[in-house]
């Protein structure tokens, strides 16, 4: 399989689907014995099935057409999630949980960087059981695919809750799970699924508030386990808004000082304006909200720790205020909220500057708005004000430095100085929406059964959407077709685009004012207007949107390149240490190579997709070393190969580098000067300025062969050759008996004192043992490591053993364990009442 999803239709395949329709039967059913009035469980089965069946429809390029891949262009998507999602897979099916990988910038931790979504328990299903490599690039394709489904029922399930009939929660349900920032976020795999969560966590967050006694208790516990469930799906970002959602829910419901006596849906979903309110306990909700985030932080321990170990370490460690406004969905990008494609259509192709199509396409179907507006002007209460202040929470937030609430964003809220991209709040700006519409939806088929002040309201809204119908079709539209036809030959850039989503946008309009003027004179029956409105706002979104992702180009040609992989592989094999030297395709060819092909083919490389987790240490050194490849510096970093374009001729005439291998787009030439990757030497100097430390490698002051430069201890002078120089005695050795993601063993053989250099990144997690005696892993040559080692024969060990893991991980086991005996003492508890 090369593209598509066809041969996922296997028994895992079938197998993941039952178990999933049957968790939703399970749960249909409890909440339909826990009501006395036994709501229709069976039509919300049927709603769920039916958001299936429009995933389905939705995404029925990849679905049904084997030569279609998603998303348009590759994106992080195929760069550095899937050969990521690849090995890790590899690594679990074969015992090993990776803690590092060692395959890309010369090594870095892997469990700890939060968008491997390592531990996310879903991402377990396809780790375990389903092969992802180039024939099955389809499987993370369907993983992604499914949260899209699970955000729709998700979502419809917490509309449900609240009160409102089954159109209103789909409508909400299909606008959220296929808005624009959903939609434009596929290649970033990890935020889809983090944001699947939201509305399951606002669900038990509401009920626990609603409902009394040790149910409120059992649901704060919910909610806690559904906010862990978006913390280790691997999206800081993401989940940080996903916080700022459940936070403002938590206020709106503890400033309302009420609450419901049951949150529960009715047989005949009575509207929620009938429930009755009573006081409620400002300190027993401040309790329930602190045991939920305490209960998803705990869990989330096993990430959270190494993660915040990681970013200590890595590049991302400061971000500017600068670099935190990038990508602003301001006021001029916000047109395709009601024209999808004026700055582009798909990832690839978008129009100006500093707006990418990806950060800002937010579009959610004029149909969502014109019913969010419907929504404002119908319903009153909390939920609707809830909405709303998400809507206003996302457009200040979305802004960018142009208000100062960015600024103080960024300063004050912590976590946030270190996120880039804050048009990414179009998140909460598309669920606001959502729920408005949703609300506005369910408001439209009341308002058109009741006569009054209601249906005066809806009428007026009708005017207003007439009104909006016929300024577009009679005004703009002409002035636009004007400017063309006067204007002959001359180049309009995106405005014939921009005048067809104008006239579809018209067409769904009139088409919502002809169903709403034909429901309002009684011509056409509530329920029937409600449908159609409905398929109206399916239609809206998914026209657009559903085309913004599938290409029938190849996203994976850059990982098919066989005959310089098996090149590298040949020319990798190093007998003087027994560790397989380096490839460098750091070298502006990642429109041909992918960068991360080494961890997806077994192969080692000095860099690696962009990663805002890499660490800063190596970052520092590799950028002097890359741009200056006929230095010692360069030789140290095991870089024996090099991928060029080619039609580059940097390295001819030089005895240095010789070419091995050429073919359409690339040539990749051999190192002849590089170093091992394990070598003994005996003099070391001490310099702890790494910009001194690294100058003198580039500056040829310094002969990584002989030397090493540490950052602390006493400098030990030697002229006594390593074993990487010529002249080395032969009873001198360096050789790896065991090279494994998280553990390395080395034999040294030693006639006096000296160091073990290992060019792997330097990083606080490793432990060394030498003969079974521990021996701190000092930094060497900046970067990398150094171990201490005597005269004689040794076996040292090196042991990838954070104490971040360690302590994340009995945290994680501890807490989840109370939380699930707490659940379920309460779930048994006799009187109980979900």
């Amino acid at each position: 399989m090369t593209g598509g999803l066809p041969g996922l239709l296997q028994p895992w395949g079938i197998l993941l689907l039952a178990l999933i329709t049957s968790l939703i039967f399970v749960v249909a059913y409890r909440w339909h014995i826990s009501n006395p009035q036994r709501p229709a469980a069976h039509l919300d089965v049927a709603a769920i099935a039916l958001l299936a069946f429009l995933t389905g429809g939705f995404f029925w390029r990849p679905l049904t057409e084997s030569a279609t891949w998603m998303p348009a262009g590759g994106g992080d998507f195929a760069s550095f999630y899937f050969p990521t999602y690849s090995y890790v897979a590899k690594q679990i099916k074969s015992g090993t949980i990776p803690l590092w990988n060692p395959h890309l910038f010369a090594g870095m931790p892997l469990a700890a960087d939060v968008q491997t979504a390592m531990f996310y328990p879903i991402n377990w299903i396809l780790f375990l059981f389903v092969k992802v490599d180039l024939n099955n690039y389809g499987a993370l394709e369907w993983l992604l695919i499914a949260h899209y489904w699970l955000a729709a029922t998700f979502t419809y399930l917490f509309l449900r809750d609240t009160g409102l009939k089954r159109l209103g929660a789909l409508a909400g349900g299909i606008a959220f799970a296929f808005c624009g920032f959903m939609v434009a976020h596929f290649g970033h795999l990890p935020m889809v699924p983090v944001a699947t969560w939201i509305p399951l966590v606002l669900l038990a967050l509401r009920r626990a508030y609603v409902r009394p006694g040790r149910t409120g208790w059992s649901w704060s516990i919910g909610a806690g386990l559904f906010l862990a469930m978006s913390l280790l799906a691997g999206h800081v970002q993401i989940f940080a808004y996903g916080l700022m959602a459940a936070g403002l829910l938590w206020v709106v419901l503890l400033l309302s000082r009420t609450r419901p006596d049951d949150g529960r849906w009715t047989m005949d979903d009575s509207s929620p304006s009938s429930i009755v309110h009573r006081p409620s306990s400002i300190v027993l909700w401040v309790a329930k909200g602190a045991l939920t985030l305490a209960i998803a932080l705990t869990i989330g321990a096993i990430q959270l720790l190494p993660s915040l170990e990681l970013s200590a370490q890595s590049v991302r460690s400061s971000v500017s205020y600068e670099e935190a406004s990038e990508f602003p969905a301001q006021p001029v990008t916000l047109l395709n909220l009601v024209l999808p494609t004026v700055y582009g259509s798909n990832p690839t192709n978008y129009a100006f500057g500093q707006w990418q199509t990806t950060e800002n396409w937010g579009y959610c179907g004029v149909i969502t708005l014109a019913l969010a507006a419907l929504g404002l002007v119908l319903r009153r209460g909390r939920m609707v004000a809830f909405f709303a202040l998400l809507v206003a929470l996302a457009l200040i937030i979305m802004m960018g430095d142009l208000t100062i609430v960015g600024g103080w964003i960024y300063k004050f809220v912590p976590g946030f100085n270190k996120l880039r991209d804050s048009g990414r709040a179009l998140l909460l700006l598309g669920f606001g929406l959502a729920g408005l519409a949703a609300y506005g939806l369910d408001a439209l088929v009341a308002a058109l059964g009741q006569l009054g002040q209601v249906r005066r309201n809806l009428m007026w809204w009708l005017v207003g959407v007439t009104g909006v119908l016929a300024l577009a079709a009679f005004g703009v539209m002409p002035a636009l077709y004007k400017d063309i036809l006067v204007g002959g030959g001359t180049e309009y850039g995106r405005l014939p685009g921009a005048i067809n989503d104008l006239g579809v946008a018209i067409l769904w309009l009139a088409l919502l004012a002809g169903v709403g003027w034909a429901a309002y004179r009684g011509r056409l029956q509530p329920t029937w207007a409600g449908a159609l409105v409905l398929a109206l706002l399916v239609l809206d979104i998914f026209s657009p949107n559903s085309r913004f992702n599938p290409t029938t180009t190849d996203v994976t040609a850059g990982f098919k390149h066989y005959d310089g992989i098996s090149v590298i592989r040949h020319n990798m094999r190093d007998d003087r240490s027994g560790i397989p030297l380096r490839a460098n395709s750091d070298t502006n060819v990642q429109d041909v190579w992918q960068p991360s092909s080494a961890a997806l083919n077994g192969l080692y490389d000095t860099g690696g997709a962009w990663n805002p987790l890499k660490l800063a240490r190596y970052d520092y050194l590799w950028h002097i070393a890359n741009n200056n490849p006929d230095t010692p510096l360069y030789d140290l970093t095991g870089a024996g190969l090099q991928v060029i374009s080619s039609t580059l001729d940097i390295h001819a005439g030089q005895s240095k580098w010789e070419r091995v291998h050429k073919e359409a787009g690339f040539q990749i030439y051999r190192n002849k000067n590089v170093l091992p990757r394990a070598f003994l030497v005996h003099d070391a100097i001490v310099q702890s300025d790494p910009e001194k430390a690294v100058g003198a490698l580039q500056r040829f002051e310094i002969e990584p062969r002989h030397t090493v430069i540490l950052e602390s201890g006493t400098p030990t002078p030697s002229k006594q050759p390593g074993t990487a120089e010529q002249g080395a005695p032969s009873s001198e050795s360096v050789r790896a008996t065991r090279y494994a993601p998280n553990d390395v063993d080395i034999t040294v053989k030693a006639t006096s004192p000296g160091w073990l250099a290992l060019t792997d990144a330097w990083y606080p997690g490793w432990q060394a043992t030498v003969d079974g005696h521990d021996t701190p892993i000092e930094p060497a040559d900046y970067a990398y490591r150094a171990v201490r080692v005597g005269a004689g024969e040794h076996q040292v060990t090196m042991r990838f053993r954070p104490a971040s893991w360690v302590w994340g991980r009995l945290i994680s086991a501890v807490a989840l364990l109370l939380s699930l005996v707490s659940l379920v003492a309460l779930l048994l508890w006799p009187g109980f009442s979900g």
